[in-house]
């Protein structure tokens, strides 16, 4: 079906969840060359990060349903998402440290973190990664508030 197409393209973060390899962190690459591009010209701002997390947990339990698996690991527009958040409110020169301390916590998933794993549907994937992308973005702040 046509609907189950275009789910799985924006579920799969234009298909980089695909990769054998480490689908989330190339999900995230992904997301940093996009974050890049609109950078470019805007900033990262609370009206995209909405629409995307929204959007995101509408598609993501689409997916999980099309995929038949809970929290697929070729789903990453969470990763999307996250990396998204991680990086509200901060410019271009932040792309890289975001990326690494968004995967290290959605990797680690330190309290509170993989609490909100316990979730269902679209919101159990897409919470997760809210949270390490708010903690990404609050560490980085801090680090440049005292430097």
């Amino acid at each position: 079906m046509e609907k189950d197409k275009v789910i799985k393209f924006l579920a799969t973060g234009f298909y980089s969840g695909l990769s054998p390899v480490a689908p989330g962190t190339i999900g995230t690459i992904v997301a940093m060359i996009l974050a890049l591009i609109w950078l470019q010209k805007y900033t990262i701002g609370l009206p995209i990060v909405v629409i995307l997390t929204v959007v995101g947990i509408v598609i993501s339990h689409w997916a999980e349903d099309i995929y038949g698996e809970k929290d697929c690991p070729k789903i990453v527009i969470d990763e999307w998402a996250g990396y998204f958040v991680a990086m509200f409110g901060l410019g271009i020169n932040m792309l890289i440290p975001a990326f690494i301390l968004f995967r290290i916590f959605d990797i680690a998933k330190p309290p509170p973190i993989k609490n909100f794993q316990e979730f269902h549907g679209g919101l159990g994937i897409m919470l997760d990664d809210i949270v390490a992308g708010i903690m990404a973005n609050l560490l980085i702040n801090l680090i440049l508030f005292f430097t």
